[in-house]
């Protein structure tokens, strides 16, 4: 009997090795991205709200690139929670990422989860708030928003199962038209740095501890530091001054040679090249590239390409619906616990050889789940390698997820 068992143990190892191995090659070579969710602000803001930019944003160039469909539920102007500044005015209720997620949850789209990226860019309205709020103590204030923002990945895994997440950081602040030279600079510099700091802190964190979790961060301050200190590297003219302050719409200059297109937002060319970073780094999907000669405006405006024009979203305060689904997900956990805790002691009561079988049975089922945990580790720094994209080359450098160094220009090196 010993023997059997003894051979068993071995053949299930062998086989759990194998299948670990062929899931692993499997899901690096297959992964596609067909669905896009988008939560943010006016740098996501496909028209819920209003469209600052002149042209395609990010997430619509991005759609085009994995040739996915986008379903943006941006603001213009949102926080992460609207509870965190309560005299902002109720007369133009603006949805906090808070209530983007659950207005998601209310469509009812049933998107596959393993084919969908959640996508969240939010922060530089709260550091606004925080600042008009006139608080002391910034630190405390922006470590509630990066808590906020990862509240918000953990709500979404739990109520939809997700497991594919990208989240970008803020910009320079103090390199916007509106800040620069000016009294405020280095407070916003200060801010959106610390913030940039939490946030990554917590992805790393996410990712170390969260099973399954795929979670990328976009470092779109050292991409937008890059471009603003050498705008000619990335096919730019101007780098300081907002496209309306220096035109008006009056001169020549091509808009999308611009870096800024209003004293704090961007051009539809910078869009691109957000897009692109993300594209090149390989980040969830195959890496690909978004070619110039690709015209994202006419495909967004054809009828029979109608998945990468994101639908219009009309705003909505959430009703806390997210939390109460939660709740009960967490009582249902609590329940079943105890089921299974019942089922144990009746197990624990039985007697004879059976007893001692399940007992070399349970080793052997944690060996193969160690087997194929490791083969998950490896994958997962595998895909990690990924995450690097400068000059156009994937460089490794920390195997860990979550470590995502933007595009330089593609065709400034070889």
């Amino acid at each position: 009997m010993k023997k059997v068992i003894v051979s068993t143990l071995l053949l299930s190892i062998t086989a759990a090795v194998a299948a670990a191995a062929a899931a692993a090659a499997a899901v690096t070579s297959t992964e596609v991205i067909n669905n896009i969710v988008v939560f943010g602000d006016s740098y996501s803001d496909t028209g819920n709200k209003q469209r600052l930019t002149n042209g395609p944003l990010w997430s619509e160039d991005l759609a085009v690139g994995w040739n996915a469909s986008l379903y943006s539920f941006a603001f213009s102007g949102a926080v992460c929670d609207n509870t965190m500044y309560p005299k902002n005015s109720q007369k133009d209720y603006i949805p906090s990422i808070t209530d983007q997620v659950e207005m998601y949850y209310k469509e009812k789209l049933d998107l596959n989860n393993e084919e969908t990226a959640i996508v969240f860019w939010v922060g530089l309205n709260d550091i606004y708030n925080i600042f008009e709020k006139g608080v002391k103590d910034t630190e405390a204030e922006l470590k509630k928003v990066v808590e906020c923002i990862g509240t918000n990945v953990r709500n979404i895994r739990k109520v939809f199962s997700s497991n594919k997440f990208i989240v970008l950081g803020v910009p320079p602040i103090e390199k916007m038209p509106y800040y620069a030279n000016s009294d405020e600079a280095e407070s916003r510099e200060k801010a959106a740095n610390h913030l940039n700091e939490l946030l990554t802190k917590d992805v790393e964190k996410m990712n170390k501890h969260s099973q399954h979790l795929e979670l990328d961060r976009v470092d779109i301050h050292k991409l937008l530091d890059d471009i603003v200190d050498s705008p000619e590297l990335f096919g730019l003219k101007n780098a300081h001054d907002s496209y309306w302050d220096a035109c008006q719409g009056l001169c020549a200059d091509d808009i999308d040679s611009y870096v800024w297109w209003d004293k704090t937002h961007l051009t539809g060319g910078v869009h691109r090249l957000i897009a692109n970073s993300i594209l090149k780094a390989g980040s969830l999907a195959p890496e690909t590239y978004l070619e110039d000669s690709v015209n994202v405006q006419e495909l967004i405006n054809q009828t029979t390409h109608t998945k990468f024009k994101s639908p219009k979203y009309k705003g909505a305060k959430g009703t806390g619906e997210i939390n109460r689904i939660i709740e009960k997900l967490k009582q249902e956990k609590k329940e079943k616990a105890k089921e299974n805790e019942a089922e144990e002691i009746e197990e624990m009561s039985e007697k004879g050889p059976q007893k001692k079988s399940k007992m070399i049975y349970f080793g052997m089922t944690c060996t193969v789940v160690a087997c194929i945990g490791f083969f998950l580790f490896l994958k997962n720094r595998r895909r990690g390698s990924h995450l690097a994209a400068l000059s156009g080359l994937l460089k490794n450098n920390k195997p860990d997820r979550g470590r995502f160094m933007p595009l330089r220009n593609m065709d400034s090196e070889v």
